[in-house]
């Protein structure tokens, strides 16, 4: 059963209860913003430049949170303090005007809520030793908590308009700080070595053609975090429609990380890494030329199991054996940095301008070609690492 912990997983419960708690705040927030912005009379430019603020602060805030949860600083009580700090801030957000304003508020928004994720993905990858199936049985609950509240959010904000948004995300962010108030406070010494030997595996020329890898999927993927519900409401799609297409996509993302385990028995992470972004592009380039068409966005929609589960389940396998527990705290910061930090806020704002310059089209076929690129990234990877371990497999 999904809601039991494996075996040898004792305290997964409540790193499943942070995942999900975290992810329906990012489930009301993420699909929604670029709309709650429009409705404000913002521009297509000023979307885009806001849309990426929450991934250039990926590259300040993440190193920060790592670096306490490496140096075996009190988990728990950073992530009640970030929590709360975030319900703070959301509760402003009616009262902002215009864009500087707002682009305060969403830096500091963003700041807090960074520390979640560095230091809840080092807490499962420590908890499961880097077993994928039992990781992604404790994953999934993070896409439950998305879906649960993208659904939700389409429907609520049909029925109350978009002004009622920054209420329900403070919603969200109340359970957010329940929830880290339930987690237990761990405490355990981490060794300046550790950090020390965490900078020598990250020069290694396959962690960094790896790392280039993660920042081109994530600048792929910036057009549709960014700005694929503007797109479909910009075709006629209701914001209940949108939040059901959004769902669709993490339903099939649910469905991954509860079997994931067989894929991983089958194939190495490098093959599975590969294979994402070569779906990735193929996905992208489709949202392009399909034109709207819903018979191709929901076949679409459930490659989100392969470009965002898998490439997740396999970039997180990656770096457990790379990193190990000890320096996990390090090695997602990094991740989210290079990733979610430089990618997304880069990719963001390429993808604006490419809306506004060209078309909305020519942005998912931009998002195609990076993916295109990371998937020799990839392949660049595998060759290097095989060189460096050849017992390794080759990555199909």
């Amino acid at each position: 059963m999904v809601g039991v912990s494996p075996p040898g997983v004792q305290g997964a419960g409540s790193i499943r209860a942070l995942f999900f708690a975290y992810f329906a705040f990012v489930g009301i927030y993420s699909p929604y913003l670029s709309l709650w912005f429009d409705s404000r009379g913002l521009s297509i430019a000023q979307i885009a430049v806001l849309m990426s603020l929450p991934q250039l602060l990926r590259i300040i805030a993440p190193p920060f949170w790592g670096w306490l949860s490496d140096r075996g600083s009190h988990r728990a009580a950073f992530l009640r303090l970030s929590s709360g700090g975030a319900l703070l801030i959301v509760l402003l957000f009616p009262l902002a005007e215009g864009p500087v304003a707002l682009a305060a508020l969403l830096v500091m928004l963003c700041f807090m809520t960074a520390a979640q994720m560095p230091i809840g993905e080092a807490l499962a990858l420590e908890r499961t030793r880097g077993d994928a199936g039992q990781y992604g049985r404790i994953r999934l609950w993070g896409s439950i908590g998305f879906v649960c509240t993208v659904l939700a959010g389409g429907p609520l904000l049909d029925h109350f308009g978009m002004m009622s948004l920054p209420w329900l995300m403070a919603f969200a962010l109340m359970l957010l700080v329940a929830v880290s108030f339930a987690l237990p406070e761990q405490t355990s010494a981490r060794a300046t070595r550790a950090v020390e030997s965490a900078a020598t595996t990250l020069r290694d020329p396959a962690t960094i053609a790896f790392f280039v890898s993660a920042f081109l999927m994530v600048f792929a993927h910036a057009a549709l975090y960014s700005f694929f519900s503007l797109y479909l409401e910009r075709l006629g799609y209701s914001r209940t429609a949108i939040g059901a297409i959004w769902g669709l996509g993490v339903l099939a993302e649910i469905a991954l990380f509860s079997v994931q385990r067989s894929l991983f028995a089958r194939f190495s992470p490098m093959a599975l890494l590969a294979f994402s972004f070569a779906v990735c592009a193929l996905r992208f380039a489709l949202v392009g030329a399909c034109d709207g068409a819903l018979w191709v966005l929901l076949p679409c929609q459930l490659m989100h199991a392969v470009t965002f589960g898998l490439h997740h389940s396999a970039s997180m396998a990656l770096l457990h054996r790379w990193f190990g527990s000890a320096r996990q705290g390090s090695a997602q910061a990094t991740f989210t940095v290079v990733a979610y930090g430089l990618g997304g806020s880069s990719g963001g704002w390429f993808a604006g301008w490419l809306w506004q310059g060209f078309s909305p089209q020519a942005m998912f076929y931009g998002a195609a070609l990076a993916a295109l690129l990371g998937y020799v990234a990839v392949r660049a990877s595998a060759r290097l690492e095989r060189r460096r371990r050849p017992e390794l497999p080759v990555a199909a």
